[in-house]
């Protein structure tokens, strides 16, 4: 827990601006002081489109939020707002709006794998704590041991796939220093993953249930 804490602040504090903290016009124009073109051969200058890019996507969702509210049209309407500051970031850059459109979709791989990193880290934790209960409740019935693992590991594994994707959703706002993520929540790993995620959590929790059965073993030995 301590971990994620430490994660989260991290992120928080890790940059000055946060897409959420950029303003909104009324008629979604793209507005920036650094108008030079950049060379997506250099890591800076892709940071910096990858930036401006999720930007204006967040621009966009406040801008509709604000001005179109829970109309029909606000798909359309948040749409349309966004391809304009789209081509209002690519005029400013030189670069092109597909490309824009493509950067605006691209995750951070650092935050992503410290995220899982450390939701991983503790679900071992927490496997090998239920799988010593188990061991602990049935110590001399193998069958029993095995037939309640079977089932405890998808529950555990279920649900620590539900509060990964809860923890995802509040660093990603964070990050982003946004209260609706709108369909972005859909490019959280632990949303696009979620099945792969799922079978990892369960091969865990069997991986630390054959552990405690051998160390019990052992004792007994």
């Amino acid at each position: 827990m301590k971990r994620l804490l430490l994660l989260i602040a991290t992120i928080t504090l890790a940059g000055c601006v946060r897409p959420g903290d950029y303003p909104i016009s009324s008629n979604c124009v793209w507005s920036e002081q650094d108008s030079h073109s950049l060379d997506l051969t250099k890591m800076s200058d892709r940071r910096h489109l990858r930036f401006d890019a999720i930007t204006a996507e967040d621009v966009s969702i406040r801008w509709a939020d604000a001005h179109v509210g829970l109309r029909p049209e606000y798909d359309q309407k948040q749409y349309e707002c966004m391809q304009t500051l789209f081509q209002g970031v690519a005029k400013q850059h030189g670069v092109d709006v597909a490309v824009v459109q493509q950067y605006s979709r691209r995750r951070d791989l650092v935050v992503d794998g410290a995220v899982i990193f450390n939701f991983g880290v503790l679900y071992v934790f927490v496997a090998y704590l239920f799988a010593g209960r188990i061991r602990r409740r049935f110590p001399d019935e193998d069958s029993s041991f095995w037939i309640m693992t079977l089932t405890m590991a998808a529950g555990v594994s279920l649900t620590a796939l539900m509060v990964g994707m809860l923890g995802s959703i509040v660093i990603e706002g964070v990050a982003l220093n946004s209260g609706h993520l709108s369909y972005r929540m859909n490019r959280i790993p632990f949303r696009q993953h979620w099945a792969m995620l799922f079978a990892c959590g369960y091969a865990i929790f069997m991986l630390m249930a054959l552990l405690r059965f051998r160390v019990s073993g052992k004792v007994q030995a």
